[in-house]
């Protein structure tokens, strides 16, 4: 069973503890543009802004949940709908996890499931930055899955080129040199990413592209002696569900 699967179980018996399953309940995904999803940053070459990702949103009542994909698709219907869709492609995928990130956003279990926007994305780059500074030192390796330039940037700043790799599985980014690291096939060489360095950061839309199982178990392989965390907003339901660990300071 996949993690996002296992994660669906689990929302389906919060949804029904709180009287929620068989409410006619109207979830409706749209394509958010590139400036209403993350404002005007400094930098210009995020997947959204090259339109290579769009960012989808739920919204319950006064409650919103968004999530990145290729896939976007607009989508009504009830939370039982959303449960029952089969996972088999990023469009399902993408319409569960921001279901998910409104719904417990609704029941005030999770939060930071709105992007950030204009500054706040190479801020949040910063202090992650700084906080595994502080934890680790600077001699820290440093894997990236799934190439987020304020974040990437970041790392690399701090701890040298040499002691981060990425990964990415756009094919307009794998082989091009970012800041000194040569960006990785994701499809090929993820695992390696994580099995090579002591922390992995991977980008939360793992959960809708269905490469995040891949990712911990390699991670478990180790015997945990590495370790992963997820950054971003995607991924914020399925990190309470789950229990993973998550770096986000910037979303709302």
């Amino acid at each position: 069973m996949s993690i996002l699967e296992e994660a669906i179980n689990k929302f389906k018996r919060i949804v029904e503890l709180n009287g929620l399953a068989d409410s006619r309940i109207n979830v409706k995904m749209r394509p958010l543009k590139p400036e209403e999803a993350i404002g005007k940053p400094t930098r210009d070459d995020y997947p959204l802004l090259k339109g290579k990702e769009v960012l989808i949103e739920a919204a319950f009542l006064e409650a919103k949940g968004q999530a990145f994909t290729d896939e976007p698709s607009d989508f009504e219907g009830t939370i039982n709908d959303v449960i029952n869709l089969p996972l088999i492609n990023n469009r399902n995928r993408a319409i569960a996890v921001a279901t998910i990130n409104a719904i417990l956003r609704y029941l005030k279990k999770a939060d930071g499931t709105i992007h950030c926007k204009d500054r706040e994305p190479e801020e949040c780059a910063q202090e992650m930055a700084d906080r595994l500074y502080q934890r680790w030192g600077e001699h820290l390796t440093v894997g990236i899955v799934g190439l987020q330039p304020a974040i990437a940037s970041a790392m690399i700043k701090r701890f040298s080129s040499g002691n981060v790799q990425i990964s990415d599985l756009d094919s307009d980014n794998i082989g091009r040199e970012f800041e000194g690291v040569t960006i990785l096939d994701g499809s090929r060489y993820s695992r390696k990413v994580v099995a090579n360095n002591f922390l992995t950061l991977a980008t939360g839309s793992t959960i809708v592209n269905g490469t995040i199982d891949a990712i911990l178990e390699e991670n478990r392989k180790n015997n945990k002696s590495r370790i992963v965390i997820f950054f971003g907003t995607t991924i914020a339901g399925v990190d309470v569900l789950m229990n993973l660990r998550r770096l986000c300071f910037k979303s709302h």
